[in-house]
């Protein structure tokens, strides 16, 4: 101990920290300095200066981007789908029938369409027998062939000097144009064609009946009538002979001539039978001879297109076994041929 009485360890200077103390501080500001996004602690030693006091940084915040929710499907069952579908149904039905009962003029629609559907409930339940139904006349197609239109002239009448006086293809124009006004007053489609007219390739139809006019040439004896062919490649008591039947018959008992069984390749193998459907019903008829028969073919073409009209009528209304609808005593106003049988046919 000293003389004065004083220890050196509690002299003031003792009380002020030491050199590595110190040193330790600054080399934990360095430290905090060098990672500025730790938060420094201050040091146990509760005597440091304030201006040593490390600075504390802030957190950051992370913003995060909400995810859109998508809301699930519902299932549901198939019997509450299937159920809800028929109310739908139902429901729209009703609003069309009651909207047609309002707004449609029933003398809009056709009266035999009326008439068949104002059936009797007991005609419907006595029947006793299926009975073949029908199709109606203007979905059934008629193909009427002018002969040699679009063509050449065909058979032609000329006098001594070479002057043509008569040209077949005006006298098969003549009657055909009328036939086919015919039949679609009938309700029926109806196809005017030439005679290499393109729509024949492979033309399907309920029936085909091509109008020629016979020779102009002078065989030195008096040669009259009308022909009826089919092609030789269809049977003689098929669909064709029953339509070549019908035609005949009822064209032989309006225009006074007579019919002549002359048949020449030119009828039997018309290059129309090769062009056609095998499904098409043709015929081709030869209205008379252009010399004998001149003042039948030329004075009254309106007569020999109700005598061929006629004829197409018995082969629709009879070549599917089926008679044609005839008001009760009244007359169909054609002749159904006996000699050929009709071979049922359905045409869709």
């Amino acid at each position: 101990m000293p003389a004065d009485g004083y220890d050196d360890n509690d002299s003031p200077d003792a009380q002020e920290p030491s050199a590595s103390a110190i040193f330790a501080q600054i080399m934990r500001q360095a430290a905090a300095k060098a990672a500025p996004r730790r938060v420094r602690r201050p040091a146990p030693n509760f005597e440091e200066s304030p201006s040593l006091e490390p600075e504390v940084e802030p957190p950051q915040i992370r913003r995060v981007r909400p995810r859109l929710a998508v809301p699930r499907p519902r299932s549901g069952s198939f019997a509450s789908g299937f159920l809800g579908t028929i109310f739908v149904v139902v429901i729209s039905t009703a609003l069309v029938a009651t909207l047609l009962m309002f707004f449609v003029d029933p003398e809009f629609l056709n009266p035999l369409v009326v008439q068949g559907l104002q059936l009797d409930r007991e005609d419907i339940v006595n029947s006793s027998l299926p009975t073949p139904a029908q199709t109606p006349v203007w979905m059934q197609r008629i193909g009427i062939i002018s002969g040699h239109r679009g063509r050449d002239s065909g058979a032609i009448c000329d006098d001594e000097y070479g002057n043509v006086l008569l040209r077949e293809v005006d006298i098969n124009f003549a009657v055909a144009q009328r036939v086919v006004v015919r039949l679609q007053a009938r309700n029926y489609a109806v196809d005017m064609l030439d005679e290499v007219d393109p729509r024949l390739e492979n033309y399907r139809a309920a029936a085909l009946v091509s109008i020629h006019s016979n020779t102009c040439y002078d065989f030195g004896e008096y040669v009259s009538g009308y022909i009826a062919a089919i092609s030789e490649a269809r049977p003689q008591t098929g669909i064709d002979a029953f339509l070549r039947e019908c035609i005949s018959i009822n064209y032989g008992a309006r225009v006074p001539l007579r019919r002549s069984f002359t048949l020449t390749e030119d009828l039997t193998n018309y290059h129309v039978w090769r062009r056609i459907h095998p499904l098409t019903p043709g015929m081709i008829l030869e209205m008379g001879y252009m010399l004998a028969d001149q003042a039948v073919l030329t004075e009254d073409p309106d007569l020999l297109a109700d005598a061929i009209t006629a004829g197409i009528l018995c082969f629709m209304e009879n070549a599917n076994g089926v008679p044609g609808t005839v008001a009760s005593g009244a007359s169909p106003g054609y002749i159904v041929p006996i000699l050929a049988t009709p071979t049922p046919v359905y045409l869709r």
